[in-house]
């Protein structure tokens, strides 16, 4: 019984402890990668990380002491004791792996050594304590906090901690500096996969700042949610009811039944996905005669994870307008597969999967029997906005001053403008430079955005589909819509009108603030940066950069309500409320 009544304090202490121990290793982080430090700052922190260690064992080993069920205990906590099982070792053969460094890094100096050292375990001490959180996901929702507030919450979180992490140091060139409400922007533009900057990002920012920009594009990507329900679910074997409804909603699904399996493919399809885009970046563009290959490797890498999270950021000084890739078709066309791919949503990619097996069977039979409905409306408008937008857009002219005399080159750099449009970012030429009949052309295909569920903004595909075919039912007179020999339910076309609604007030309200505060720009070029940015595309007439500070604001807190989603974000702020049990006499109101 005094176990039984023991225990308890005994898990708060530790809790208290490993928080703590967290906070401590979290400003040492900071400290080591983005400030210039001592080699005696460096022996001072790992001392107190020594400290650290051996409290995150003792609590663990108390907890197992004083615990009723240790074989429950050790099934529940088996990643905290086998991190602790690494620490004991790392405790006893700290002199020996220090050493072991310094041999197989005879370049590096004393400080670098134990700089890299010190850096991996206080990230393992992060790591353990964020993927452990995770487990606590289904009591957060006990908050009774609106699913949408919570999506917009961990982006929030994510920005934050991004645009301190861009403040440092280390992170930008030697003689510059970001101060924190550019920090603020670049990293929003990261999470929120968009692509606007205000600095270069290859000029401004160091290695290690481009680093911390990338990881912001793929957890952008994938979604904070995705991946913390990821490390939920593995660490407890399974999702509880009331997450699993979450993560339906989030990834645009219709039943919760595959939730479990889809994440952890979502995860294995991305990486596989923006492993080969890398590798075949790299082989596009790589010249034999470079003198830094290991270069070369970070710039496919980057570029890879960045064109399928259509985040549009670039690790080359003039973007894609580089004299090395902007008449390497090959390169620009992996670029367009990557936007494509990403921007088609996960469940489309897992049910085109099929494909690959039936290259001699029929793929029309395939299609209708394995596509859900929303699949096919996704890849047929998909297909058909590339296809209009490219044709217009080249038959316009897709410059006044276009330095690609050929009719192939102009064809292809009008397809990759239309690819591009739909939420990436990219560009091959200036976009001020482009004529302005072709910019209405893309500014439609970025309203419209990519896909539900995908790594792109926008209005999404299907919802302008549904649009759409609602006008034209009505013109012909026709109640109920049919596509693919299905009946579209009500509350999707109800919804669809939402989303609309809700996008043309965020962006009304972003413009007329906008040319209010702004008065210097063209107006026609802040209505499409307000675009830009409320879809996520990251296509800007030269005006991002000599944005005031009232002006990035709107476009921060535009990117983020696209990311989040245009009604998600207006239902973050209210809670759902119970209809009332009683109707009252319906009257028809005259409207048109």
């Amino acid at each position: 019984m005094k176990i039984d009544k023991l225990y308890p304090k005994i898990k708060l202490y530790s809790e208290v402890l490993l928080s703590i121990v967290f906070l401590y290793s979290s400003i040492t982080l900071i400290t080591i990668i983005g400030f210039f430090v001592s080699k005696e700052t460096i022996n001072i922190l790992l001392v107190f990380t020594r400290i650290a260690i051996i409290i995150f064992i003792s609590q663990e080993l108390l907890r197992l002491v004083f615990v009723t069920n240790r074989w429950l205990h050790i099934i529940d906590r088996w990643f905290e004791i086998v991190i602790s099982l690494v620490f004991i070792a790392i405790l006893f053969a700290q002199d020996y792996l220090l050493s072991s460094l310094f041999s197989l890094l005879p370049h590096m100096s004393e400080v670098e050594i134990s700089s890299v050292f010190l850096t991996s375990i206080v990230l393992l001490l992060i790591l353990t304590f964020i993927i452990k959180a995770t487990k606590y996901l289904d009591s957060l929702l006990k908050f009774n906090i609106h699913p949408a507030g919570l999506f917009a919450l961990s982006f929030a979180t994510i920005i934050i901690i991004g645009s301190i992490l861009l403040t440092l140091p280390k992170a930008t060139v030697s003689g510059q500096s970001t101060n924190y409400l550019d920090a603020l922007f670049t990293s929003t533009s990261a999470v929120c996969v968009t692509g606007l900057v205000v600095h270069n990002t290859a000029e401004h920012f160091t290695l290690f700042g481009q680093i911390i920009i990338l990881i912001l594009i793929q957890i952008g990507g994938l979604g904070v949610m995705t991946l913390t329900t990821f490390f939920a679910a593995f660490l407890s074997g399974g999702l509880s009811v009331r997450v699993r409804f979450l993560m339906k909603d989030y990834l645009s699904q219709l039943n919760v039944s595959n939730i479990y399996s889809l994440i952890f493919k979502i995860f294995l399809f991305t990486f596989i996905i923006e492993l080969i885009g890398a590798i075949l970046l790299f082989f596009s563009k790589h010249n034999s005669n470079s003198q830094n290959i290991g270069m070369d490797i970070f710039h496919s890498i980057f570029h890879s994870v960045s064109a399928f999270c259509n985040a549009g950021f670039s690790t080359y000084s003039t973007g894609l307008m580089e004299t090395s890739v902007v008449n390497n078709f090959s390169y620009l066309t992996l670029i367009s597969i990557l936007i494509i791919l990403g921007g088609l949503g996960f469940t489309v990619l897992l049910e085109s999967l099929g494909l690959f097996k039936l290259w001699r069977k029929n793929f029309r039979l395939y299609i209708k029997n394995n596509f859900s409905l929303s699949s096919k409306i996704v890849l047929l408008s998909t297909l058909i906005i590339i296809l209009t937008g490219t044709i217009f857009i080249f038959l316009i002219g897709i410059s006044n001053n276009d330095s690609t005399n050929s009719l192939i080159g102009n064809f292809f750099h009008s397809a990759f403008l239309a690819i591009t449009s739909r939420t990436a970012g990219f560009n091959t030429l200036p976009i001020e430079l482009v004529s302005i009949p072709a910019l209405f052309i893309v500014l439609f295909i970025m309203w419209i955005g990519a896909s539900p569920g995908s790594t792109g903004g926008g209005i999404k595909t299907t919802t302008f589909t549904l649009i759409f075919m609602s006008l034209f039912n009505h013109i012909r007179g026709k109640e109920r819509m049919e596509l693919f020999h299905k009946e579209i339910d009500s509350n999707n076309i109800y919804t669809a009108f939402l989303v609309i609604i809700a996008n043309i007030v965020s962006l009304s309200v972003g413009i007329f603030i906008l040319l209010l505060i702004e008065p210097s720009k063209e107006p026609f070029n802040l209505v499409f940066e307000a675009v830009s940015a409320a879809s996520t595309v990251g296509l800007t007439r030269n005006t991002t950069p000599f944005l005031g500070d009232g002006g990035k604001v709107v476009i921060i807190l535009l990117m983020f309500i696209g990311r989040v989603g245009f009604l998600n974000f207006f239902l973050a702020f209210y809670k759902p409320s119970k209809e009332p049990e009683y109707h009252y006499k319906k009257e028809t109101i005259m409207v048109g």
